[in-house]
């Protein structure tokens, strides 16, 4: 049986697709970047609720109507109207829930266009796995501003590439100071109990398909495993291992359904011991073996 192709929202593969968004006054996309002005004017819709996908390019979204809840490499975040969402380069994206007549703006500038020190809001550590921004009103307004500017700059004949570059730098450079904003707000026990629940997630994104033992963050991270398993838990409300288990079902997910890898290859890929070993965890994980997730 053909596998499904990969749920990819990337930047070329919207430029082969522009189909997907019916009213050309509502899109833009180019080498450098795209940008979604209206989401209420896409169809079909090319997000499948709950399943995993990965994006080449990082995106800010401003969230104008509804709600949805988001998963982004391992964080779920509850997003509503007046949200202002980021993901970095290269994520791992699930869509859990939309609401009806939800609609957003986003932009995903391509890897490598924005100048370095704006583009490390999509690249650096502490933003590795993105972060959503309530705002308020006069906040919302301002970021308002800058995507209105974008769209116009993009409509502009004839183009102007360094204008555009620079405008989006300038609204990466406003996202990161509302983001420390937000970091500098939290008590500092808090803080600091974030920040290290934020660089272990970051590591289990990056070494879960090899590496599953606590021992192994905790080096990484100049802990004991007893105190990191104590901060990890008091995080977040779930352990260490159960971090683990949950970015390794993702990517076992992602395999199954948009790879030509069979069920052994993807237990190889990812360091199981076994098939059978890797079956009776995605079922216990998931509640069906992966020959049946691959039909679903």
């Amino acid at each position: 049986m053909e596998k499904k192709k990969p749920i990819r929202l990337n930047i070329e593969d919207l430029q082969e697709k522009a189909s997907l968004i019916t009213s050309p006054d509502c899109r833009f996309i180019n080498n450098d970047m795209g940008m979604l002005a209206d989401f209420t004017k896409v169809e079909p819709r090319p997000i499948d609720l709950r399943q995993p996908y990965r994006t080449k390019e990082g995106r800010i979204m401003r969230v104008i109507n509804g709600k949805m809840r988001i998963s982004i490499n391992l964080m779920e975040y509850e997003v509503e109207a007046r949200d202002l969402v980021f993901s970095p380069n290269n994520s791992l994206i699930e869509v859990l829930e939309i609401s009806p007549g939800s609609n957003f703006q986003a932009v995903m500038p391509a890897a490598g266009f924005l100048p370095a020190s704006p583009d490390s809001l999509f690249s650096d550590a502490y933003s590795r796995h993105g972060a959503r921004l309530s705002l308020g009103e006069e906040d919302w307004e301002y970021i308002g501003l800058f995507f209105s500017l974008i769209w116009e700059v993009l409509k502009r004949e004839p183009f102007h590439r360094e204008s555009l570059k620079y405008l989006l730098a300038s609204l990466c450079a406003e996202v990161r100071c509302l983001l420390d904003r937000q970091r500098a707000s939290l008590p500092a026990r808090q803080s600091r109990q974030e920040e290290t629940f934020r660089r272990f997630i970051a590591l289990v994104n990056e070494h879960a398909c090899r590496e599953r033992t606590v021992g192994f963050y905790a080096d990484h991270l100049c802990l004991t495993p007893h105190y990191l398993s104590s901060v990890i838990r008091e995080s977040s409300g779930q352990t260490v291992m159960q971090w683990i288990n949950q970015s390794v079902i993702l990517e076992a997910k992602v395999l199954l359904k948009h790879s030509n890898l069979l069920v052994f290859q993807i237990s190889d890929e990812l360091n199981f011991p076994n098939p059978s070993f890797f079956s009776k965890f995605f079922k216990r994980m998931t509640g069906m073996t992966p020959a049946e997730y691959q039909r679903t």
